[in-house]
């Protein structure tokens, strides 16, 4: 699946990074597989859109 890592210090080399709640939440530009899998998804997403207003599906990550 897609490693997302996570830290308080905003990441340096990062593919996608978001900020939430005090934390930083990224898909390191080094991971391939990572990026392949998580461009996958949004290309499918964009595919799927018929052009009317939809509910956009909630990511959830497991923190260990």
């Amino acid at each position: 699946m897609v490693r997302i890592q996570s830290g308080t210090a905003k990441p340096a080399d990062a593919f996608a990074a978001v900020k939430y709640r005090d934390y930083w939440y990224w898909i390191d530009d080094r991971d391939f597989r990572s990026k392949g899998i998580f461009t996958f998804l949004m290309v499918i997403m964009t595919l799927t859109e018929k052009g009317e207003k939809v509910q956009e599906p909630v990511v959830t990550i497991q923190a260990n």
